[in-house]
C-alpha cells in the first residue's frame, strides 16, 4: 500500500509538472508548420515578440503580416482583422514546443500545427523616410541589404485604389536577398502619407516615384546609377512613364500592366465581372453602351467643351432607366445618376491616359510579365500593343512572359475546380529577381 501511495505521488508530481510547464510555455520565439486541409497543405511561419506576432503565409507570398496575441494559460489566440470581412484567428496551444489547434480564414476552417524552431537570421535593415513631392508628403520603408557597399535599388509604384506600402513588402523582400535594396511608401492620401490619390493624374502619381528617386539619390548606399521602378496593374503604367519623364530611372518592371487606355480596360473588366457572374451577353451589352457613353462625357469634360452639361444629364436618364435591373449596381458597378459626380481634371486625366506615345518613349531595360488568366487587363492585345510600341521607339531591351494559370493578382488558376488553398505563382516573382539580377550583371560587363 506504501509502495503504491509512493508510486501515485510520483506520477502526480510528474503530472503536474507536464502541466505547469505546458501552462508557462513562452510564447515568443519562432514558429514553422502548416495549416492543413483535406490533405492540402498551406506553409505556415509565424514570430511572436513583445506580445505581437508577425505571420509569413508563404504560398501566397504574403509575409510579416502583424497579428494580436491573448495568452491564457496555455490557450493561444492570434488574430488580424480583415477589412470587410472575418478576421484571420489562429487558436489552439501550446503543449512543449508544440502550437497546434483551429484555424478559419479565406472563407474555410482548417487544423494547423507549428513547430518551435530557430529564428532565421536578419538578412536587412529598415528605416522609415519621407519625401515630397510639391505639397505632397509621401511616408514610406527604405529596406537594405546589411552588408556595406553601393546597391541597387528599386522604387516600387501602386495598383488603384488606396494601396499603403504593405502589398509590396514581400516582393521587395526578395530583391533585398539578393543584395538590391528597395523602397515601398504609402501612395498619397493613404497610411503615413498626405494628399489625394482620387485626383491625381498619372503624372502626378508618376512624380511621386521620382521624388522617392530624388532622395535617394542623397543616400550614400545606393547607386545612383541603379535606381529603376516596378509597378504592378495601375503601376504598369506609373512605372515606364517615371523613365520617360526623368534620365535617373535605369529600368522597368511592368507586371499585369494594360496596353489600352484605362478607360478601355474598365469596359473590358467589368464585361468579364458581369460574364463571371452569369449575366446574359444582352445585358453585358446594355452596361457597355452605356459606360462609354458615361466616358465619352468625361471626355467632354476633359476638353472642357459646352457641350458636356447637357450630354450628362442624357446619361443621367438612361442610368435611372436600368438602375434597378439586378446587374446594374452590383455586376456592371454603375452610378444611377451624374447629378453629384464631378470628377477632378487629374482623375480624368488619368482616366484617359493614352499608354502607347509613352511606351514609344520608353529607352531603359522592360520587363513585363502577365497572367493567362487574367481578366482585368487585355493580355495578348496588351503584350502585342506594347512590344510594337517598344519597337517603334526603337527600344528592343525588352522581355516580355505570359504565366499559365495566374490570373491578375497572381493567383493560380485551377480549372479542375476543386478546392485548395489559395496559392500565388512564386515563378512569376522569383522572373523578376532572375531579371534585374541578370540585367544589372550586364551592367557591370558593360562598364
Amino acid at each position: 500500500m506504501k509502495i503504491l501511495l509512493v508510486s501515485f505521488l510520483i506520477a502526480l508530481t510528474g503530472a503536474l509538472s507536464v502541466f505547469s510547464q505546458t501552462e508557462n510555455a513562452p510564447t515568443e520565439g519562432f514558429w514553422e508548420g502548416a495549416i492543413e486541409k483535406d490533405g492540402k497543405i498551406w506553409r505556415v511561419n509565424l514570430s511572436i515578440a513583445s506580445g505581437k506576432a508577425f505571420v509569413d503565409f508563404i504560398d501566397v507570398d504574403a509575409h510579416g503580416l502583424e497579428f494580436s496575441v491573448t495568452r491564457t494559460g496555455a490557450h493561444l489566440r492570434i488574430e488580424r482583422p480583415q477589412p470587410g470581412g472575418k478576421p484571420i484567428i489562429f487558436e489552439g496551444k501550446i503543449e512543449g514546443d508544440i502550437f497546434s489547434g483551429s484555424w478559419s480564414g479565406t472563407n474555410t476552417t482548417a487544423v494547423f500545427s507549428l513547430k518551435r524552431g530557430k529564428l532565421p537570421e536578419k538578412f536587412f535593415r529598415e528605416e522609415e523616410v519621407s519625401f515630397k513631392n510639391g505639397d505632397v508628403t509621401l511616408s514610406g520603408s527604405l529596406i537594405l541589404p546589411l552588408a556595406k557597399g553601393k546597391f541597387p535599388v528599386v522604387v516600387f509604384t501602386h495598383g488603384s485604389g488606396a494601396e499603403t506600402r504593405a502589398p509590396s513588402r514581400s516582393l521587395a523582400m526578395r530583391f533585398v536577398k539578393k543584395g538590391i535594396a528597395a523602397l515601398c511608401y504609402d501612395k498619397r492620401g493613404t497610411g503615413r502619407s498626405n494628399g489625394n490619390y482620387r485626383s491625381a493624374s498619372m503624372e502626378d502619381l508618376a512624380r511621386d516615384a521620382l521624388a522617392g528617386i530624388e532622395f535617394l539619390k542623397t543616400r550614400p548606399e545606393i547607386n545612383k546609377r541603379q535606381i529603376g521602378v516596378s509597378g504592378h496593374s495601375q503601376g504598369g503604367w506609373i512605372a515606364p512613364l517615371t523613365s520617360t519623364i526623368s534620365k535617373d530611372v535605369a529600368f522597368v518592371m511592368a507586371s499585369a500592366a494594360s496596353g489600352v487606355s484605362p478607360d478601355k480596360q474598365s469596359i473590358y473588366h467589368r464585361a468579364n465581372v458581369m460574364r463571371e457572374m452569369g449575366f446574359s451577353e444582352r445585358e453585358i451589352k446594355i452596361a457597355t453602351d452605356l459606360r462609354e457613353k458615361l466616358y465619352a462625357s468625361g471626355r467632354l469634360l476633359l476638353e472642357n467643351n459646352p457641350a458636356a452639361t447637357a450630354e450628362r444629364k442624357k446619361i443621367s436618364v438612361e442610368l435611372a432607366k436600368y438602375a434597378k435591373e439586378p446587374w446594374f449596381e452590383r455586376g456592371a458597378e454603375l452610378p444611377p445618376n451624374l447629378d453629384d459626380d464631378k470628377p477632378a481634371r487629374g482623375a480624368l486625366e488619368l482616366l484617359f491616359f493614352e499608354p502607347v506615345p509613352m511606351w514609344e518613349k520608353v529607352r531603359v531595360p522592360v520587363l513585363l510579365i502577365w497572367g493567362d488568366k487574367d481578366r482585368i487587363v487585355p493580355v495578348a492585345e496588351g503584350r502585342t500593343i506594347i512590344e510594337n510600341a517598344l519597337k517603334k521607339g526603337g527600344n528592343r531591351k525588352f522581355t516580355t512572359k505570359i504565366f499559365p494559370n495566374v490570373n491578375h493578382g497572381v493567383v493560380v488558376v485551377r480549372d479542375d475546380k476543386t478546392w485548395d488553398f489559395p496559392r500565388v505563382d512564386l515563378n512569376y516573382f522569383d522572373a523578376m529577381v532572375e531579371w534585374l539580377g541578370a540585367e544589372l550583371n550586364k551592367t557591370k560587363k558593360d562598364k
